[in-house]
């Protein structure tokens, strides 16, 4: 395996592993394992179906290229507005997301320090910090992501095997699977890579042969990930009590109150040092290879290449707004997770879906590259996406009133 097809590979692992991961025990913990195995799969064979289609009709425009105008191309002007709307909703969001998260991270190894930060300061150096890495470009953002990805995998399996030492089967026991219907967005989030493809597909050189190894390979990494991660997590703290799996979907700060229960549950010095260097490294990955999406996507927005005062506005209006967020409303982690899974459904399942038929069927293109499966492919993602708009919205507006 070269080097560059490794380094996507693990680009790919990366924007999945992240908050997202740490968020799903909290999320699915009311539906049990075995339901939340299975949603994981479905939700893994959708989103990299629709991956695959992201970089099918992002091969038949020139290189830069982004959602915006394989949109504006594909299905015209109202879809172009749809995107530069919801899309950039949906990157706010996730980098939102994980800029709360990581600014919760942070306070909480100050803490245990005796250090005390105000929120601002906090998201303030985290941004500074990390948001540093990606204006440097991708070739950049890959050699962190690699140091990273080694440190989070050999620290994950060190942290299950530990975990799993303490495991009781009738925590098992517990849940229902219609309680993961609002846990929906937050699953299919967890594999909403596909933001990253037009990145990738610079960073290959059209290579469209390691681009698909790239996508599956990296995408059925986070699903063993996960499957492993909601087994011991769910085997090792029960669903109830103070320190239970729903007590942290009320918590302000859920990624230190995850840590908390961890470490209430295997009390051992070395498991509470693995689990905040683990849910530290996942919230930073995620964060850099999210902005880096992000920044790509306003640059295509705008027009304008990532160099000279062009590249330090487009960091600005990448990292600004969503540090505002993170700041005046602390609880975004769990939340913005949410609401980002259902704009990931709609532009990375459904408008994937829809954008491939326009290419192939409507418009008849010359394809370097297609995806396997015809019509009836299409037609199915595009059902399986509308059923779970319908669902996530449904919760999304009960949860809110």
């Amino acid at each position: 395996m070269n080097s560059r097809l490794l380094g996507g590979i693990l680009l790919i692992a990366g924007t999945c592993i992240g908050g997202g991961m740490l968020g799903l025990p909290i999320a699915t913990a009311q539906g049990g394992l075995v339901s939340s195995s299975i949603l994981f799969i479905v939700c893994w064979m959708l989103m990299s179906f629709t991956a695959l289609l992201t970089l099918e009709v992002n091969l038949c425009f020139p290189k830069n290229s982004n959602i915006i105008s394989m949109a504006r191309a594909t299905l015209g002007v109202p879809a172009e507005i749809l995107c530069w709307t919801v899309y950039l909703f949906f990157l706010y969001a996730l980098v939102s997301a994980y800029i709360a998260g990581g600014q919760d991270v942070l306070r909480g190894l100050l803490q245990s320090l005796g250090i005390e930060w105000p929120v601002w300061l906090a998201g303030g150096v985290f941004v500074i910090a990390f948001g540093g890495v990606v204006s440097l470009g991708t070739k950049q953002v890959d050699l962190f992501n690699r140091i990273l990805m080694t440190i989070k995998f050999g620290s994950l399996f060190i942290l299950m095997a530990l975990v799993a030492s303490h495991v009781e089967m009738e925590n098992y026991l517990s849940g229902r699977a219609v309680y993961l219907l609002p846990a929906l967005t937050v699953v299919v989030t967890s594999f909403g890579f596909s933001i990253i493809v037009p990145s990738l597909r610079v960073y290959f050189h059209d290579k469209a042969s390691d681009l698909r190894v790239a996508i599956l390979a990296g995408s059925f990494l986070p699903l063993l990930c996960y499957l492993a991660w909601d087994a011991v997590i769910f085997g090792a703290i029960p669903l109830k009590g103070n320190e239970g799996l729903e007590h942290l979907m009320q918590s302000d700060q859920p990624v230190s109150s995850l840590v908390d229960s961890i470490s209430y549950y295997v009390p051992a010095t070395i498991v509470i040092i693995l689990t905040k260097l683990f849910t530290s490294i996942c919230v930073l990955t995620a964060f850099v290879c999210v902005s880096l999406s992000l920044s790509d996507y306003l640059a295509d927005g705008m027009q304008v290449t990532k160099d000279g005062w062009n590249k330090w506005l487009v960091i600005a209006v990448t990292f600004l707004p969503p540090l505002c967020i993170a700041v005046f409303y602390p609880r975004a982690f769990i939340m913005f997770l949410s609401v980002a899974g259902l704009c990931c459904v709609l532009l990375q399942a459904l408008m994937p879906a829809m954008m491939a038929w326009n290419i192939r069927y409507t418009q008849g293109k010359q394809l370097t590259y297609q995806v396997s499966g015809g019509k009836p492919a299409l037609v199915l993602a595009m059902l399986v996406s509308i059923i779970i708009i319908v669902i996530s919205s449904y919760y999304l507006v009960i949860g809110a009133s």
